[in-house]
């Protein structure tokens, strides 16, 4: 089982991946409100539960679903351009929304609830849907040639980013809180998030492009 990544296509998936996966969405918004709550702890559950998801998700869409679609070029074209769009429209959202909504939870939860919490939300994230059946099958090979380790190899940086930018949320979150219950400060946020996925917009279609 061989490799046709090369170094620079990885390190443009490194930079692509980590902007999706530190930009604001419904798990970060998940995590950052259990950090905010109960700190990083209570939010391991919630993280193995979204780590599942994920696997599950590789294993059907940049697997399964890119063996079905390959050679269709009509297909794939309009999953790049239905991704690119989708993008542009998280950037938009994010320009005009008012401030991060931040869920702090009403109560104590389970382990085993909090570990479904995480397993629906990861399934339930359409940014992530374009990441694994638009995105990975662009890396994973060269040509019509899907190479399993690139898929292994592009699935475990992606879960490693996942985690590190879980992690990161829950851990700042009872030490920022302060910074994040200011309007304008969040407002901010929003718009450097905006920023930073219209340039993974941009960095999709050049790819495509391609």
């Amino acid at each position: 089982m061989t490799s046709a990544l090369t170094l620079s296509s990885f390190l443009y998936f490194l930079l692509f991946c980590a902007t999706m996966t530190f930009s604001p969405g419904p798990m970060t918004l998940l995590l950052l409100g259990l950090g905010l709550k109960d700190g990083l702890r209570s939010s391991i559950p919630a993280q193995l539960g979204a780590s599942v998801s994920y696997l599950i998700s590789i294993l059907i869409f940049a697997v399964g679903f890119s063996e079905l679609i390959k050679g269709n070029l009509a297909i794939t074209q309009t999953l790049q351009c239905v991704g690119v769009a989708y993008i542009l429209y998280l950037a938009y959202k994010q320009w005009t929304s008012s401030g991060v909504s931040i869920n702090r939870g009403a109560g104590v939860e389970g382990a085993r609830s909090l570990f479904g919490k995480g397993l629906l939300t990861g399934f339930s994230n359409p940014k992530t849907l374009i990441m694994f059946s638009v995105v990975f099958p662009q890396f994973a090979g060269a040509g019509e040639h899907t190479s399993a380790a690139d898929i292994a190899i592009l699935g475990l940086t992606f879960l490693t980013l996942q985690c590190a930018s879980g992690c990161l949320y829950c851990y700042f979150g009872q030490r920022i809180k302060h910074v994040l219950e200011n309007p304008k400060r969040r407002v901010l946020l929003q718009r450097v998030t905006a920023l930073l996925l219209l340039g993974v917009a941009l960095m999709l279609a050049r790819g495509f492009s391609h």
